[in-house]
């Protein structure tokens, strides 16, 4: 009998433990009571405590055996998405004076603006609703990506503070892109009729009538393309790059958008883009109505270049420097640079506004083109809007996350051969 009582006190302070532990209780209190019961027979009774102590035995096991499981599954990725908080994205739905400020900061557009763009490209955008998940708003899309192009950021940085991973964040990307082309296409495109008008008149206030737009390029950095074709990005000053080609009128207002290889020089790249092959079929808006000049002479239309590119008929660069001018040639040049420094301007307010281009670039060929023809679209859109370009890149001069060309080697000097436009230069610079 000492020997019974013993391990039905035994089985008692087991049975308390597991009480303190929270677990099972139901079910240890009617083992407990079953097992504490008077019964007659010994050999009963010692049955009922080890079949007690079993069961508890298994219990405990499982328990641990889920907790474990439990544990190791919370380290895991679920089956669908990650539960995200999205602070950012709730900031940024406040209003007010001082919100606007953090707004435009984020996104570089005006709230008006960007509501206006959203609703001609949410449609293009928004995912339809399924049985597993809720879609992604296409405001937090759109933000995503503005997010990421206004700061230069990645792309996981960019979506986890709007409460989205990474693929999403990617996904989003290429939908506004495409959106923003597929709506906004004609944007980049030279102005016609009046407008047009209105570009000659402004270049011929300034010396030179007949002229439509300033030329120049600009390089975009990636990291070295993964195919036998790399060495064709390798530029000048050492890095892989993508050459955008780019023409603006005298609001800075982008007109054309050429993107080739980092190798290519200017040359190459006017010899092979739309621009040459349309004045050779004698179509576009360089085979028009000739400008008079002020002693009745004509004069075709024609683009401003720097020094890199030929002299031609439709395409006026400036002097050579290594050669000595006369008065009316450096008259003739330095209204050439005041003029044409509006291509300047716009490359400014592209790397300060859009800061993503001003870093290098891990993604693909084809889809950073689209990036920056999309940016050249709201670079225009914004300037149909009005909205202060200058304010809008100093509105976080503070930041210093822009790469600096600073280091970069230059190259010498391009020395370009005497073409037939040479004499359509000597005549505006007498004039």
């Amino acid at each position: 009998m000492d020997e019974q009582w013993e391990d039905r006190l035994l089985f008692v302070v087991v049975a308390v433990m597991q009480w303190v532990s929270r677990r099972y209780v139901g079910v240890m209190a009617v083992l407990d009571a079953a097992s504490l019961l008077p019964v007659r027979d010994s050999e009963l009774a010692m049955s009922m405590t080890m079949l007690c102590g079993v069961i508890f035995h298994n219990l405990s096991m499982l328990s641990t055996l889920a907790a474990g499981v439990e544990d190791r599954m919370r380290g895991r990725r679920r089956l669908w998405v990650i539960e995200r908080s999205g602070g950012v994205w709730e900031d940024l739905q406040l209003k007010g004076e001082r919100h606007e400020k953090v707004f435009r900061r984020f996104f570089r557009l005006l709230r008006p603006v960007f509501n206006d763009i959203l609703q001609r490209i949410g449609p293009y955008i928004q995912r339809a609703i399924t049985n597993w998940r809720q879609p992604l708003p296409a405001e937090q899309k759109f933000s995503c990506v503005l997010i990421r192009w206004a700061t230069g950021g990645f792309y996981r940085q960019s979506g986890h503070g709007l409460g989205m991973g990474l693929v999403s964040a990617l996904r989003s990307n290429k939908d506004v892109v495409e959106a923003i082309i597929r709506e906004y296409g004609h944007v980049l495109s030279f102005p016609e009729g009046r407008r047009l008008q209105e570009v000659m008149d402004a270049f011929e206030r300034k010396g030179f009538p007949g002229c439509v737009g300033a030329v120049d390029c600009i390089h975009l950095y990636i990291e070295k393309p993964r195919n036998e074709h790399a060495a064709c990005y390798y530029d000048r000053t050492g890095r892989f790059s993508i050459i955008a080609k780019v023409i603006c009128d005298h609001k800075c207002r982008i007109l054309v958008f050429v993107g080739c290889p980092g190798s290519c020089h200017d040359i190459r790249v006017l010899k092979h883009s739309t621009l040459t092959t349309d004045y050779d079929k004698g179509v576009g808006v360089l085979h028009s109505t000739p400008a008079t000049l002020r002693d009745g002479s004509s004069i075709d239309r024609f683009l401003l270049g720097d020094a890199g590119y030929p002299l031609l008929s439709w395409f006026m660069t400036p002097h050579p420097t290594n050669r000595p001018r006369t008065p009316e040639q450096v008259v003739f040049d330095d209204m050439h640079m005041t003029t044409r420094s509006c291509i300047e301007r716009t490359f400014g307010f592209i790397k300060h506004i859009w800061r993503n281009f001003g870093r290098r670039h891990i993604s693909n060929l084809k889809t950073i083109c689209k990036e920056f023809m999309a940016c050249c679209i709201l670079h225009n859109i914004l300037l149909d809007y009005k909205v202060d370009m200058n304010g809008l890149a100093g509105c976080d001069s503070d930041d210093s996350d822009d790469d600096s060309d600073e280091d970069c080697p230059q190259p010498p000097p391009y020395q370009p051969p005497l073409y037939e436009g040479e004499a359509m230069s000597e005549h505006i610079g007498s004039v």
